[in-house]
């Protein structure tokens, strides 16, 4: 979505509200539901959030999904059915944000969001920082270890060389969630405790740790990385070797 004009404080939020009723074009209202987003708490923002998923503009109705994501367990019913119907929008961002935010509810039709959020890691023109995106949202969805084998594994491991740490830093966290996707490319995963980002280098340990697999590389590997110049990183290798020396 672009860029929201910050702050507003220049007007009061009722007046931010006239002018989400008010406005003749989507840029007007879309200033104006970031303006509600912001000032006020999601409950009050409920109303408005509800308008917007029915918006006939993309960026609004994207927004709309992303505030969805805040409201409270006993609000969500209310913007549940919208959202499930706004996973097969046109829009990809409103397909990504309207996924994101029955995960963050915890719905229980969050896993119908689970497929649509694969697709964009499916599809070569999705931008790196979406990629990272849509990763970390899996990693909060309930998903089973079987179905993280089956869809995310054959995903994940082309990801792993990715140029961008935001997407790198995003693989590992699903890895640490799932150490037992590791087992099919251990050897892809130890290059990366050598990786310029701290997150990844620490979260690659834990995996390792986890993974099962306790061969004269992997040992090795984490030896080197539990003398890691970052302290979180080095603390974790070395709880990883001796995860792995008590199987």
């Amino acid at each position: 979505m672009p860029p929201i004009p910050r702050p507003f404080s220049q007007q009061s939020v009722s007046d931010w509200m006239n002018q989400f009723q008010q406005a003749k074009t989507a840029e007007d209202r879309l200033v104006a539901l970031q303006a509600i987003g912001a000032l006020c708490p999601p409950a009050d923002a409920l109303p408005w959030t509800l308008l917007a998923l029915r918006d006939p503009d993309e960026t609004i109705r994207a927004l709309g999904a992303k505030l969805a994501g805040n409201v409270a367990a006993a609000d969500s019913k209310q913007t549940e059915p919208q959202l499930l119907s706004l996973l097969n929008d046109s829009d990809p961002d409103v397909r990504f944000e309207s996924a994101r935010a029955l995960i963050r509810q915890k719905s229980a039709q969050a896993h119908l969001a689970v497929p649509v959020l694969l697709t964009f890691l499916d599809e070569d023109e999705t931008h790196a920082l979406m990629v990272a995106a849509v990763l970390n949202s899996l990693v909060d969805a309930e998903i089973t270890a079987q179905a993280a084998n089956d869809d995310l594994g054959p995903r994940i491991v082309r990801l792993l060389d990715h140029d961008r740490a935001e997407v790198r830093e995003a693989v590992s966290q699903v890895f640490a969630k799932w150490p037992h996707l590791a087992t099919a490319c251990i050897d892809r995963l130890l290059p990366l405790l050598d990786d310029s980002e701290p997150v990844v280098r620490e979260k690659i340990a834990y995996t390792l740790g986890h993974a099962g697999v306790a061969n004269d590389d992997v040992t090795s590997a984490l030896r080197t990385a539990s003398q890691d110049e970052d302290t979180e990183v080095a603390r974790v290798a070395a709880e990883a070797l001796q995860a792995l020396s008590s199987r």
